[in-house]
């Protein structure tokens, strides 16, 4: 590990001159731009369910000459004192004790054609493990709205902010193809934007699954195929609206390849499959899972507001009757809310809350679907390297958040409250942590520091009865951007 810092560190010193541009879904000021068009300084048209990069930087270059960009220097560092906690980091794990990451690359422009790397080295302490992740890199077409290539780029699907249901940044970025807008398109009946990737997930045999509560299990660790799709729509007749669905599938690899199938229904089944069981009753028989939601996202600019809400199923209905009379069999759902309280044309205040339920309703009793994140096709879950690609707060968690921050431009100070009921059905002890934290930012020239502690009391922990702790949770990154 000692020997690998040198070259972040001498790569950082020699390219000081070089302009910079941001990662997408920087955990550092991630939410500055979303927070600008709830202040009506940015294009309302955007859903911030479908994040792209062109969000951030759009690709305006020539074919005549080049554009090399150097990517920000970006150093994340992570402890638990005695429990692991923590989601929403990437390739960071879930484990006690010191881990850190860190992230440095370039990005390349030639007309349409737009290349990144940024590689991201992980080391954690506690398992001496340390691994290299492709990370935030990417092979890229622009034609026009649309854009087609490779990446193995987090993405962020649906309107949560604290919790997606499908597609988030707790997991490790994975390989995949893929083709969506880079900006909405417009249509006679509203703006449309929309994301169709292929991937390929694998499984770490060394590693605890954060769907199995952090235990190591003796499965099948073959790589998966992930196939899924994000779109959201913008109806013109109502202003600040956006609705949307996400629908993913998994299968083992080996399945995919052997399958003898037309095109569509072996690489892309999520487009033609049918959403009721009485359409496809062998869907069962192919060892594949799949997830699904619906989401609503309504900013209301002049109130400084949005209000945001995500329903999905890790199973399908037998018909239209079976949704109708059993909404909650087999469902999860988030509901947000923010509101900006401007101070002056800087300065303003951020409250939030937002709520995540994930474990299953009482109906389980008669109609077992298991938990959100768990079925019976795939052993792994929806995992990629072992850790949840959708909600991270865990398997069968229901989250509870509410948070306030002053923010003048890059300087912020926040404060949250947390609620955490770990996977509550069947217990007879019910697992809860309580947290309460501290958010802090600053900037210094081209320097950018965010922090997180947060003190977390755990009562009943791993559902042993008087089994109470306490865990201080602490995240610092240091993000160095090149001007």
């Amino acid at each position: 590990m000692s020997r690998l810092f040198p070259l972040f560190f001498f790569s950082f010193i020699a390219s000081l001159n070089i302009f910079g541009q941001s990662y997408r879904l920087e955990s550092i000021n991630q939410n500055q731009l979303r927070n600008q068009q709830l202040l009506g300084n940015l294009d309302s048209n955007i859903s911030f369910s479908v994040q792209y990069n062109s969000i951030i930087s759009p690709a305006k270059t020539s074919w005549t000459k080049p554009t090399i960009t150097l990517l920000p220097f970006v150093l994340s560092q992570q402890l638990n004192s005695s429990k692991p906690f923590g989601w929403n980091d990437g390739a960071m794990m879930q484990t006690k004790g010191y881990q850190v990451l860190a992230r440095h690359g370039v990005n390349m422009r030639l007309g349409i054609f737009e290349a990144q790397a940024a590689p991201e080295l992980l080391y954690a302490s506690n398992q001496s493990y340390a691994k290299i992740f492709p990370g935030q890199s990417f092979l890229k077409a622009h034609i026009g709205p649309i854009s087609i290539g490779v990446s193995s780029e987090n993405l962020w699907w649906g309107p949560g902010i604290n919790s997606s249901s499908l597609m988030s940044n707790n997991a490790p970025g994975f390989l995949h193809a893929f083709i969506g807008t880079n900006k909405p398109i417009k249509t006679p009946i509203g703006n449309i934007e929309f994301n169709l990737i292929g991937a390929k997930l694998n499984s770490d045999k060394n590693l605890p699954y954060e769907n199995n509560h952090n235990q190591i299990r003796n499965i099948n660790d073959d790589w998966r195929y992930l196939n899924a799709y994000v779109i959201s729509w913008q109806p013109k007749w109502v202003k600040g609206l956006f609705l949307g669905m996400t629908r993913s599938l998994q299968q083992y690899g080996d399945a995919v390849q052997n399958q003898q199938s037309g095109f569509i229904s072996k690489y892309i089944p999520v487009v033609g499959l049918a959403v009721q069981k009485q359409n496809n009753l062998g869907d069962d028989t192919l060892d594949r899972d799949q997830l699904a939601s619906l989401f609503l996202r309504w900013i209301l600019p002049k109130s400084n507001a949005e209000f945001y809400m995500e329903y999905g199923k890790n199973d399908y209905g037998f018909n239209i009757r079976d949704y109708l009379l059993a909404p909650s069999h087999s469902y999860a759902y988030t509901v947000g809310f923010r509101k900006l309280i401007p101070k002056n044309s800087s300065q303003y205040i951020q409250v939030e809350t937002e709520l995540t339920q994930m474990s299953q309703s009482p109906d389980y009793l008669v109609r077992d679907a298991g938990n959100w994140y768990t079925h019976s096709g795939v052993l792994q879950g929806y995992t990629h390297n072992n850790q949840i690609m959708g909600a991270g707060a865990g398997f069968g968690a229901n989250v509870q958040i509410i948070s306030a921050t002053w923010v003048n431009g890059e300087i912020r100070n926040g404060f949250q409250i947390q609620r955490i009921e770990r996977d509550p059905v069947g217990r007879l002890n019910k697992w809860t942590d309580f947290s309460i934290g501290w958010m802090p930012q600053w900037k210094y020239k081209n320097m950018l520091l965010g922090a997180k502690v947060q003190l977390i009391r755990s009562n009943n922990y791993n559902w042993e009865k008087g089994n109470h702790s306490f865990n201080l949770h602490s995240r610092l990154m240091v993000q160095y951007n090149f001007k």
